[in-house]
């Protein structure tokens, strides 16, 4: 039976297993960084690492390869750009130093939800059934639980509830940019799309950011806050990035969000055990409630 199953695996399964681990890790690692780092030098590492590692893959490629925009086309490139990576990765990136890697992972979970709203409302390209309203107030529900439920002191400047508003923002960011993205970077294929997305966003957040990466105490930060910058920045954002690609070209979209839907847990299960993130009922009965709701959303789409 187990033999059976084996081999049903392929290259492509494995791959999505290893993002999802990336990227349910990811949240722990960012959290670890996020407590020595001052945000805006946190934000300004990853941004730059990440947009020097994607425009090499960009310019070997060819660049935009013949593709030129127009004036307006690059306000809309850089208008995305602000959005869904200047301002979602300083958000999140925020965000996780106040509340839990396993609060973050259960709002960003809850993606889909935003993107679908945005689709009813602005660009009107999908329509509400009762079914969908449905997992739409259990997801809400769910998120609004795990929201609250990660709050543990009446100290402005400690409260969980503080970053998971933060870590809210940074979801409607994301959220937008995969509802908007898909139109604006038509003209351009994966890779081409991220590298100039993720190149535009570290441009527009260079100004904001240099004075306080200079100015950094680099001495008080510990080799364990160094590793966690290392891993969001290439193995988040390069290496998973590389690995979901595959992934698409060989699997369905429902069959990757069956794996995306497990981030959550793997990365309350990894804060737990390896970061001394205490057990919260709240927290695992939100989580339950916004992934059961998002998948519902999943198969009615």
């Amino acid at each position: 039976m187990l033999a059976h199953m084996a081999s049903r695996i392929t290259p492509a399964h494995w791959a999505m297993m290893a993002q999802t681990f990336i990227a349910g890790t990811s949240f722990s690692f960012a959290r670890t960084a996020s407590i020595e780092f001052n945000p805006f030098v946190l934000a300004f590492l990853r941004l730059t690492g990440s947009a020097l590692i994607f425009g090499v893959l960009f310019f070997s490629r060819g660049g935009l390869n013949g593709v030129r925009p127009t004036a307006s086309e690059w306000i809309r490139l850089f208008a995305l750009a602000f959005v869904g990576i200047t301002s979602g990765q300083f958000l999140f990136l925020y965000g996780l130093k106040f509340t839990t890697p396993a609060s973050s992972a259960v709002l960003y979970a809850m993606t889909p939800l935003w993107v679908l709203l945005i689709s009813v409302m602005i660009s009107q390209s999908e329509r509400l059934t009762k079914r969908k309203l449905f997992a739409i107030a259990m997801a809400i529900s769910g998120g609004l639980t795990a929201l609250f439920g990660s709050g543990k002191t009446i100290d402005f400047a400690e409260n969980a509830w503080l970053g998971n508003f933060i870590t809210l923002g940074a979801v409607w960011c994301w959220a937008s940019y995969l509802a908007f993205g898909k139109k604006i970077l038509v003209n351009y294929d994966a890779i081409q799309g991220t590298a100039l997305m993720m190149m535009l966003g570290a441009l527009m957040f260079f100004p904001i950011g240099i004075a306080p990466t200079l100015s950094c105490e680099w001495s008080m930060i510990s080799s364990g806050a160094w590793f966690g910058v290392f891993w969001v920045t290439v193995l988040g954002s390069v290496v998973a990035y590389g690995l979901i690609s595959f992934a698409l070209s060989k699997l369905t979209p429902s069959q990757i969000s069956v794996f995306m839907n497990a981030q959550p847990a793997i990365a309350a299960s990894v804060s737990m055990i390896f970061f001394g993130e205490p057990f919260s009922l709240l927290l695992v009965l939100g989580g339950t409630l916004a992934v059961t709701g998002i998948v519902m959303l999943q198969q009615e789409r």
